[in-house]
């Protein structure tokens, strides 16, 4: 009774390493380090990202920070009325759409979700 040869592996079809490896090509600089390269961007000097360049980088946050100041401040008058105004923003920014009939749709769905209600009032309590 024979018993095979543990280990081994290569062309002989044995355990061993990935079948049809061969060396590794150059990936033309889709690895690890153009990754952190992209990210340096929203890293400060402190190197830590900053709400700043969060802001700068996304129109519908810095928006949302917008109304959330605006409702604190007593220009927008009821929570109700600052979701309607993020839902058209969020839809005329990344749908490019304008539609009364949705953003109200939507804005009723978001407070009878009672997760959502408190994310929605994390977001009107955060602004400064």
């Amino acid at each position: 009774m024979g018993v095979g040869k543990v280990g081994g592996g290569g062309r002989k079809g044995g355990a061993g390493g990935a079948k049809g490896a061969g060396p590794v090509a150059k990936s033309g600089g889709t690895g690890f380090a153009s990754k952190v390269g992209k990210s340096e961007s929203l890293v400060g000097p402190s190197g830590a990202a900053g709400s700043a360049a969060v802001e700068a980088a996304d129109p519908v946050t810095a928006q949302a920070l917008d109304i959330a100041r605006q409702l604190k401040s007593g220009q927008i008058k009821t929570r109700e009325e600052a979701t309607k105004k993020l839902v058209a923003e969020v839809l005329r920014e990344k749908v490019r759409l304008q539609s009364k009939a949705l953003t109200q749709k939507i804005a009723d769905a978001l407070q009878e979700d009672p997760r959502l209600t408190q994310a929605l009032d994390r977001l009107w309590s955060s602004a400064e």
